[in-house]
């Protein structure tokens, strides 16, 4: 690496000597660092300890998924999310009202409320989508 300085005064960095005006930059050698080894990444690291305590989580090895603890568990999550994406629906489809929601007083542009009244349309649609697939969620994991 080569600093050269221009008539200007202004620096500039090169990787060759551009003749005149360059001083070559005594730089420290680059020092690489090797990276620790990885663990596999479809097994979880709970999934990995030994144990036969009754909280711990047991690894299926035949289909790479944690064991009923860990189902229950997702289960129970899902369940949560359905119930949030209900009650965000609900209020949606109670400020949407049918197609017709109240004006608000920044909407004195006809174009802005019909804005937002699509918007909320959309959003409607995918809580609704949001909806069957938790459901769907749900149905699988109870299988």
């Amino acid at each position: 690496m080569y600093v050269c300085t221009g008539k200007d005064g202004v620096r500039t960095y090169q990787n060759s000597d551009g003749g005149a005006g360059c001083v070559p930059l005594n730089l420290n050698p680059i020092t690489v660092v090797p990276s620790p080894p990885s663990r596999p990444l479809n097994k979880p690291q709970s999934a990995v300890r030994s144990g036969t305590g009754s909280g711990d989580a047991k690894y299926d090895q035949s289909n790479d998924y944690l064991s009923y603890d860990a189902k229950a568990d997702r289960l129970k999550i899902l369940q949560e999310e359905l119930r949030l994406e209900e009650s965000k629906l609900d209020g949606l489809k109670n400020e949407y009202k049918d197609g017709h929601p109240d004006r608000l007083g920044s909407e004195r542009n006809y174009q802005k409320y019909l804005d937002r009244t699509a918007q909320l349309k959309d959003q409607i649609s995918a809580s609704q989508e949001n909806i069957s697939v938790i459901k769907k969620e749900i149905e699988r994991m109870q299988k």
